[in-house]
């Protein structure tokens, strides 16, 4: 059991977390130019409505995002409506993931919670494991954290919306 004093420490802990990340962010706000909306390079796949391009700054042997043409901001701005755009942005990252050879415990899918997002675009991140270092794995859970949702996640949580 949780002590009062162990508890107010772990709610200080957790709101000095969020404030130093709102921080370091910057609110998340849309910018002026997205880089995404205009992905230059590194592109494996495009259709009318989505672009997947490998991270410039990898974190696993395989990092590929995916994002759709339309710009919505971060997984909290989603509702039931947007539930088959995140349907279809994770079958095309399970696809380029598929054809690369990381299936099953060599691939992850998630998108990171605000304001831990660096971009304020949505995008889902598409790992082929392993990781490049156990640091780089930090930011992306296998069964989710404060800061990141595996896809399915957000799938199942959209869907009862």
């Amino acid at each position: 059991m949780v002590s009062g004093r162990s508890a107010a420490i772990a709610v200080v802990g957790a709101a000095t977390v969020l404030l130093v990340a709102r921080l370091i962010m910057g609110g998340q706000k849309k910018p002026a130019r997205c880089v995404f909306c205009h992905p230059l390079n590194g592109v494996v796949y495009e259709d009318d409505d989505f672009i997947a391009f490998h991270d410039i700054k990898p974190d696993a042997e395989l990092h590929i995002l995916v994002i759709p043409r339309a710009h919505y901001g971060t997984i909290r701005e989603l509702t039931a409506t947007e539930l088959p755009t995140i349907k279809r942005m994770h079958e095309i990252g399970q696809r380029l993931l598929d054809e690369r050879g990381y299936a099953g415990d060599k691939a992850r899918f998630g998108f990171h919670r605000p304001p831990f997002n660096s971009i304020h675009h949505l995008h889902l991140h598409c790992l082929g494991l392993p990781f490049r270092s156990r640091r780089a794995a930090i930011p992306f859970p296998e069964n989710g954290s404060a800061w990141f949702m595996p896809a399915q996640q957000l799938i199942d949580s959209l869907a009862v919306a």
